[in-house]
């Protein structure tokens, strides 16, 4: 072989390498792709070409404590297009559209020609249609853009909650299988209306949080009924249910093209509240067109057998859909403010409960106390007047307690260390939420002390500041929960009361006691009786029925003038107590002050002569 050749074996060699190389090389390939990757690929396959639809499931039902329904679910019925049954007349409509431009030699935009292509076939398929609809439908071409590009397919809701003549005249000309349907959504109803609307809250649409989850499979999700207030927030996770879910097979179009799995919603639970419906009915009605709230609770359980807010609002203009001049007219009207546990007042001589508890607990009065009521007190250099205009001289405790004696408290309260008084407020359960299960209860109640009043540059703690916390003014700010919770713990002898809307089964378990002795707590149920009998809260009196009571009034402001809270707080039978009942008014009738005997005990009489009414009958 000559020397010439040597070259070419070289590089025949050096070919058949590289051939070699190739073939392991795709063979290789092949084999990680077709074996090694087989589940990857095949994955991405069913990703590419498999959709999940999420079905909202029903919601559960809210009942009041005897079974009488206070929110539930009705149909409703929408007309509504299935857009990826109309690709092909929006393709021809986009065509015929862009042929017309070119023939005038106009500049093409595609996507805006595919948008209002789109828009001139719907407004097509709707004409014939047109004359049986109450009004015309109003079709936003940006609406459904998003919709066609985001959520294909779903249907495209054309006019929610159908009237009954709309909805049999197209149940008739509908045909079966059309882009044009007639589905049946579920929505919220609230059969009694504005009827406890602070405490049931409302449900209403929102996007599903799971469709906007990773998850292998593209994910499109229907709207669902959530809770966005009240009880049916704080019970959303129970009330919701659990989505239906639907895996569909879709063409290179989005269209869908075969079932592959479905799964049926599962309904949500049903809860009771320890809501009364006829007493929140009362309630509402004594209160009438008052601006302030009223609460009834079992002494021995803590449930709220009632809580009426005014104004309120009806809550079925909340569903399906809150619209911009609704939710802008009840703003206006101050309705979402729910005052029984977000509203933030001065108590004024409510708050003597608080302090007189005090006093007794530490021996600074006693039942056989007298006080020489003077009609003034003196505080530095400031004189405050007594609540009691009439009686002067010794007065004995009980009968200065039920006269709201501002002297008596001021007087005597010095002789608590101001450290003990603030402690036992916070104690009493001022300063925190109560921890009923409704959302957004206030943090911000208010026992100021030293420390808050130099840190916000209001100076230092004077003798005034700690006379006006005895009688409940200052920068004291409480809620009418905790009033009433307050008074439910002293009806009860013990220090704390958590409320509920919850139905309970049992009675409380036995709780650390209010901390006085059996004679102190004998003097302070006295003289609360004594307030109903001969004080402040005569017009709270019912026949034959024992109440024990505290009436106060405070100033605040409001807007430019300043206007008074008229409160009013019992527990009855005074002897064997059942319920305990807290009146607040913010005086609302220019030129007439409120106050707490006249304004908030008329109120609260009603209410509880309602009570002892129904509790008589259930007996019978």
């Amino acid at each position: 072989m000559g020397r010439g050749e040597e070259p070419w074996r070289w590089r025949m060699a050096v070919l058949q390498g590289l051939v070699w190389a190739v073939f392991f090389y795709l063979a290789g390939g092949l084999i990680l792709r077709q074996v090694v990757q087989h589940r990857k690929f095949c994955e991405l396959e069913r990703r590419q070409s498999c959709r999940r639809i999420l079905r909202p499931a029903p919601r559960g039902n809210i009942y009041d404590r005897r079974g009488q329904l206070l929110a539930g679910n009705r149909p409703r019925f929408d007309l509504v297009v299935y857009l990826q049954e109309l690709r092909e007349e929006f393709s021809s409509e986009c065509r015929r559209r862009m042929r017309r431009l070119r023939d005038r030699e106009l500049a093409v935009d595609v996507a805006r020609e595919r948008s209002l292509a789109r828009l001139a076939v719907l407004r097509r398929l709707l004409q014939p249609i047109a004359p049986f609809l109450s009004k015309p439908i109003d079709l936003q071409r940006q609406a459904l853009d998003r919709h066609f590009a985001q959520t294909p397919l779903l249907p495209f809701s054309l006019r929610s909650d159908l009237g009954e003549e709309e909805l049999a005249h197209l149940v008739e000309i509908l045909p079966d299988g059309g882009p044009l349907q007639v589905e049946t959504h579920i929505s919220r109803h609230y059969p009694n209306g504005s009827l406890a609307a602070h405490a049931i809250g409302y449900a209403a649409p929102v996007a599903d949080g799971e469709a906007s989850r990773k998850f292998p499979l593209r994910t499109f999700g229907e709207r669902i009924l959530a809770g966005r207030s009240g009880m049916e927030l704080a019970l959303d996770g129970k009330l919701r249910g659990r989505n239906g879910r639907e895996i569909w097979i879709v063409d290179p179009a989005g269209s869908c093209r075969q079932l592959l799995f479905s799964q049926k919603p599962g309904r949500g639970e049903d809860v009771f509240l320890s809501l009364d419906l006829e007493l929140q009915r009362v309630a509402e009605a004594a209160l009438g067109d008052e601006v302030g709230c009223a609460i009834l609770t079992d002494v021995r359980t803590g449930e709220v057998l009632a809580m009426a807010n005014s104004p309120s609002y009806d809550l079925n203009r909340l569903t399906p859909f809150i619209s911009a001049g609704t939710y802008a007219e009840l703003t206006g009207l101050g309705v979402w403010l729910n005052q029984a546990t977000q509203g933030l007042y001065p108590p004024g001589s409510i708050f003597k409960l608080v302090s007189v508890e005090t006093l007794l607990r530490h021996g600074a009065v006693d039942r056989g106390t007298e006080h020489p009521c003077l009609g003034q007190t003196r505080v530095g250099n400031r004189i405050i007047r007594c609540n009691n205009h009439f009686e002067r001289g010794p007065i004995p405790f009980t009968r200065a307690f039920a006269k709201s004696c501002n002297t008596l408290v001021i007087d005597r309260i010095f002789s608590v260390p101001l450290a003990d008084f603030l402690a036992e407020i916070r104690r009493l359960g001022f300063g925190a939420p109560t921890g009923i299960e409704l959302p957004n209860e206030t943090t911000r109640s208010l026992v100021p002390d030293p420390a808050w009043k130099k840190a916000r540059g209001h100076g230092t703690w004077t003798d005034g500041d700690t006379a006006n916390l005895a009688i409940g003014q200052g920068y004291l700010l409480v809620t009418p929960a905790q009033i009433n919770a307050l008074t439910a713990s002293i009806a009860a002898n013990r220090e704390r009361t958590p409320l509920t809307l919850l139905l309970r089964s049992q009675p409380l378990a036995s709780s650390q006691a209010l901390g006085l002795d059996g004679e102190a707590y004998a003097a302070l149920r006295d003289a609360m009786v004594e307030c109903v009998e001969y004080g402040s809260g005569r017009r709270c009196q019912l026949p034959d029925l024992p109440i024990a009571a505290k009436t106060g009034t405070a100033q605040i402001r409001d807007g430019q003038r300043q206007s008074h809270l008229a409160w009013f707080t019992a527990f009855a039978p005074a002897d064997a107590p059942a319920v305990a009942v807290t009146v607040m008014l913010r005086e609302s009738e220019a030129g007439r002050s409120y106050a707490g005997g006249s304004d908030a005990a008329p109120v609260a009489r009603k209410i509880l002569a309602a009570f002892f009414a129904r509790r008589e009958t259930d007996r019978n």
